[in-house]
Parts: structure tokens; C-alpha cells; sequence
């Protein structure tokens, strides 16, 4: 099971020495190092546990598709077993064939635009990333696997170490967190066993 929130601020109190009373350690100031620490993580290249399967269903009055909350990048759309293919924006709103079946999409402002226009209700199939979930609430949990939790310890640790301007801190916690990711990234490659994902509702199992 995940760590919390209130767990990771103890781990990087823990971490750094400091006692949980330090007017330059308090939860707010820990809650945001915490939560770019993850931000971080996550960007450092493209994690399953982000990883989302939504059934979406376009018609003749809603052709387009609303991007789910905290939508980073789609990464597939699928009516059926046929891919739709990518295209540019200009190219799909200057696109000639007003019906037919869905063959095309593009992300412009807030939808995935769907073209042609389909004429009738069609069920498209929707893989996409996600931004992780901001952590505030004491048991808010983020969907890393248990086993990097010390990923995001030694960032935030990383960080705050940076703010106080202490640059050995800094140095050691940046080898660590560095140490973390080579070993997350040897982990996703290996086949002999599964990660421990935790599955929530709209996951990608």
C-alpha cells in the first residue's frame, strides 16, 4: 500500500533531521516539495501507473471528445480493433468529408476533435495519460507503486535542501533520487514479475 501524505512528511522530516515542530519544515511547505517531487517523477518519462482505458462514444450531436480531468496526452483511440490516426489541427479542421466512419482525431483546446462526422452513436476506445492527483489531505495517497516511495523522498528532500540552500544536502539527495530512477527504470524492463500497480476505477487494469 501506498504512503500517504502525512507518512511522506514523516519519512522526509526523517530524511533531512529535522523535528516535526520546525517552523521552516511545516506540513504546507513539505506538502508542496512533496507534490513537485512526484510532478517530477512523473515527467521523467512515461510511467504505466498513469496510464488510462476510458470507453468514449461520439454521435452526430457530440462528435467531439471532452479531455477527461488531468488529461496529459492520448496516446491511442480505437473504434474497435482500427487505430484512428493522429493528425495535425489545421489538417483535421480544414478536413473535407463531413460523415463517414471515424478514421482521424487531434487534440485542439479542450476536446479530441473526431473526424469524419460519424452518423450515429459510435464507442471509441481512449488510452491516455494522466497528471498525477495533487496531494492535501493527510491519507491522500499518490498512484506511484509502494516500492518508489524512496524516489519521492529523496526529490522532496532534494528540494528543500535546495531552498535552505545547503548544497552537500542538495548533492547527496539528487545521487539518491538519481539511484531511484535507474532503479524504477530497470524495474518497468524486467519480465520476470509483475509491478504492484494499484488498480482504481478508469486504471489502465
Amino acid at each position: 500500500m501506498a504512503a500517504t501524505l502525512m507518512q511522506l512528511r514523516r519519512l522526509v522530516r526523517a530524511r533531512l533531521g529535522v523535528p516535526s515542530n520546525d517552523d521552516m519544515f511545516q506540513d504546507d511547505v513539505l506538502d508542496d516539495h512533496i507534490n513537485l517531487a512526484i510532478d517530477t517523477i512523473e515527467m521523467e518519462q512515461r510511467w504505466p501507473w498513469q496510464e488510462r482505458i476510458e470507453q468514449v462514444t461520439v454521435s452526430p450531436a457530440a462528435p467531439d471528445i471532452v479531455l477527461p480531468a488531468g488529461w496529459r496526452a492520448t496516446h491511442g483511440l480505437f473504434n474497435g480493433e482500427e487505430e484512428l490516426s493522429l493528425v495535425s489541427p489545421l489538417d483535421i479542421l480544414s478536413w473535407a468529408e463531413t460523415s463517414g466512419a471515424a478514421r482521424v482525431w487531434a487534440p485542439v483546446g479542450d476536446s479530441l476533435l473526431v473526424r469524419p462526422l460519424v452518423s450515429g452513436d459510435v464507442t471509441l476506445t481512449h488510452f491516455y495519460q494522466r497528471d498525477p492527483v495533487w496531494l492535501r489531505d493527510d491519507s491522500d495517497q499518490p498512484d506511484m507503486p509502494s516500492q518508489f516511495t524512496g524516489a519521492i523522498v529523496a526529490k522532496a528532500a532534494e528540494l528543500l535542501s535546495t531552498r535552505e540552500d545547503n548544497r552537500a544536502a542538495a548533492a547527496v539527495h539528487l545521487a539518491d533520487y538519481t539511484g531511484w530512477i535507474q532503479r524504477m527504470r530497470r524495474d518497468l524492463r524486467r519480465s520476470t514479475g509483475p509491478l504492484r500497480i494499484r488498480v482504481r476505477p478508469g486504471s489502465w487494469v
